[in-house]
C-alpha cells in the first residue's frame, strides 16, 4: 500500500489542479506516488469504463490517451485515462494521481482466460514516448485523445471485462484457435460479478440505411427496421447477392435500387474471442446452445482440426457487387470503419451490415463527426435504453468484471476495481456518464430494490432494467423479473 503522504507531496510538486503530462506521469511512477490499474477485454465496454473514471476525476486534471501517434492516434487497441481523484475511491484519497489503462484488442476473451491463468498481456504504456495531439487539455470528452502513445509492454493485467459470462468463452465457437478452454479449477480462480447490462444493435452503412428508408416509406428522420431472419441470414452467411435472390433484395425494393439483386452482402464483424461476437452468436445463431454447440456457424468462421476452438478469416472483399463477403476486426473501431468507411466509400453504392454495442454512436454528441453508419430497428424495435429497459428490445446481455484472486493481491488496486464494479453500473453513475454512453447501458435489476413499476426516483427510473437472463447463462431467454 502506497503512503498517501507521498502521493500528496507529489501532487503539490506537479500541481493538483493540473492535468499530468506524460513526463509527470513517469516522474510520479518512478517516485511511487502514481496509482495504476490495467484492465483487459471487452472493447464494447470501453466507453462505459472511461465515462465512469472521468466522473471520479478533478475535471482540470483529466487526460485521455489513445494508442498510436500523430495528430489522430487510432485508439483501436488501447485507451487510457489519467487524473487526480476528486473524491476517495476505494482506499485512494481525494487528490491521488491515477492512471487507468484499458486493453481493447482481442475482445472479451482477453478479459477472461489470460486473467484466470495469470498470463502476461500486451498493454499500452503511458510514458515519454507519448506525444500531444491538437485536442484541448484538459480533456472533456473521453473519445478525444489529448495524447497518442505508441509504446507497449507485456505484463499481467489487474482485472478483466467481458460482455458475457466467462464460461461462454470456453465453448469452441468463442474460443480462439490455439487457446485451450479453462478447467473448472482455473475458472474458479476468478471473482466474477455483473457490472452492467449492455444493449447491442445492428448497424448498416448510410447508403443501405437510405435505401431501407425509401423501401419502407419513411422520412429522412425515421429509423428503418430489419427483420431478425435477414440479420441471422447475413451473420450466418446464407444471405448473398446474385442469382440466389436472397440478399439485399429481400429488404430493399428494386424500385429503390434497380441493381439490388446483384449487391453483395457485406458483413463486418468481430474476431473470434470478442464478447460482442459471442452475443451475436447466441442471439442470432443459437450458438452455443445449452450445453453444446448446436447452432449455426458464424460467417467467416470454422472449427479447427480437433474441433476444440474456432478459426476465423476474412472472406472476399468489401465491394458493391458480388455474392457475399465478411471482414473480421479485433476491436469495435474496426467494425465501425468497415461499415462506415470501407463500405460507405466503396464505388457503386455498396451495402454493409454489422453489429455493435449501443454505447457507440455514429454521430457523437457535440463533436460534429459522422462515422458513416446508422443503427437500425430489429423487428420494429429500436435499440435504445428506454425501449430495452422495459423488455421491448431483446438484445440485452449482462457484462461482467472479474479478477484472479491469486494475482490481484494489492489491497489498494483491489479496492479500486471493486468500487468500479460495484458502482459504475448503478443508475446514479450512469446518469452522469457521456450522453451517448447512456443509450447503451442499463442498471441491472440487482442494483435496486422493489418492483420496477414502483420506482419513484427519476434517476433510477431512467436506467433501471426490469429484465434479466439466468445467471451465467446468456443463452437463456430475456424475461421480465421486476
Amino acid at each position: 500500500m502506497k503512503l498517501q503522504l507521498i502521493a500528496a507531496a507529489a501532487l503539490m510538486a506537479c500541481g493538483a489542479a493540473q492535468a499530468l503530462t506524460p513526463s509527470q506521469i513517469v516522474t510520479a511512477r518512478n517516485n511511487g506516488s502514481l496509482e495504476e490499474v490495467y484492465l483487459a477485454g471487452a472493447s464494447a465496454q470501453r466507453l462505459f469504463i472511461g465515462a465512469w473514471f472521468q466522473e471520479q476525476c478533478t475535471p482540470s486534471s483529466f487526460d485521455v490517451f489513445f494508442n498510436g501517434s500523430g495528430a489522430a492516434p487510432s485508439g483501436s487497441s488501447y485507451r487510457a485515462y489519467s487524473c487526480n481523484l476528486k473524491k476517495k475511491v476505494g482506499n485512494w484519497a481525494s487528490g491521488t494521481p491515477v492512471l487507468l489503462v484499458k486493453r481493447d484488442t482481442g475482445g472479451s476473451f482477453e478479459g477472461v482466460n489470460p486473467i484466470a491463468l495469470g498470463q502476461p498481456q500486451t498493454n499500452m504504456v503511458v510514458d515519454n514516448t507519448c506525444t500531444a495531439t491538437a485536442n484541448p487539455r484538459p480533456a472533456t470528452d473521453i473519445t478525444l485523445p489529448t495524447f497518442g502513445c505508441p509504446g507497449t509492454d507485456n505484463f499481467v493485467s489487474d482485472a478483466g471485462v467481458s460482455d458475457v459470462e466467462p464460461v461462454l468463452f470456453q465453448r469452441p465457437v468463442n474460443l480462439p484457435d490455439g487457446q485451450a478452454a479453462l478447467t473448472t479449477a482455473q475458472l474458479n480462480k476468478l471473482n466474477i460479478r455483473t457490472i452492467n447490462q449492455t444493449i447491442f444493435g445492428v448497424i448498416v452503412n448510410k447508403k443501405a440505411y437510405a435505401a431501407l428508408q425509401q423501401t419502407q416509406g419513411l422520412s429522412a428522420s425515421e429509423q428503418p427496421s430489419l427483420p431478425f431472419t435477414f440479420v441471422a441470414a447475413a451473420f450466418s452467411g446464407s444471405a448473398e447477392g446474385g442469382p440466389a435472390k436472397r440478399g439485399w433484395n429481400v429488404v430493399i425494393d428494386s424500385s429503390v435500387d434497380p441493381q439490388v439483386q446483384g449487391k453483395q452482402v457485406n458483413v463486418c464483424r468481430r474476431t473470434v474471442g470478442s464478447g460482442t461476437q459471442a452475443t451475436s452468436n447466441v442471439f442470432f445463431l443459437n450458438n452455443p446452445g445449452a450445453g453444446a454447440t448446436i447452432g449455426y456457424t458464424p460467417f467467416g468462421q470454422a472449427l479447427n482440426g480437433p474441433k476444440t476452438a474456432s478459426v476465423g478469416a476474412n472472406v472476399g472483399t468489401i465491394q458493391a457487387t458480388g455474392t457475399r463477403a465478411v471482414q473480421l476486426g479485433a476491436g469495435t473501431s474496426n467494425v465501425e470503419t468497415c461499415v462506415g468507411t470501407t463500405a460507405e466509400n466503396a464505388p457503386g453504392d455498396a451495402y454493409a451490415i454489422g453489429y455493435l454495442s449501443r454505447e457507440n454512436s455514429p454521430l457523437p454528441t457535440g463533436l460534429g463527426i459522422d462515422k458513416g453508419y446508422r443503427f437500425v430497428k430489429l423487428d420494429g424495435q429500436t435499440p435504445v435504453r428506454d425501449v430495452a429497459k422495459q423488455g421491448n428490445y431483446p438484445v440485452v446481455f449482462n457484462a461482467t468484471m472479474q479478477w484472479n484472486t491469486d494475482t490481484l493481491n494489492n489491497a489498494d488496486q483491489l479496492a479500486f476495481v471493486t468500487a468500479l464494479r460495484s458502482n459504475a453500473g448503478r443508475a446514479a453513475s450512469l446518469d452522469v456518464a457521456d450522453v451517448d454512453t447512456q443509450q447503451g447501458v442499463l442498471a441491472a435489476p440487482s442494483t435496486y430494490s422493489g418492483a420496477w413499476e414502483d420506482i419513484t426516483d427519476p434517476v433510477t427510473r431512467k436506467f433501471a432494467s426490469r429484465v434479466d437472463r439466468l445467471t451465467n447463462n446468456s443463452n437463456s431467454t430475456l424475461r421480465i423479473v421486476k
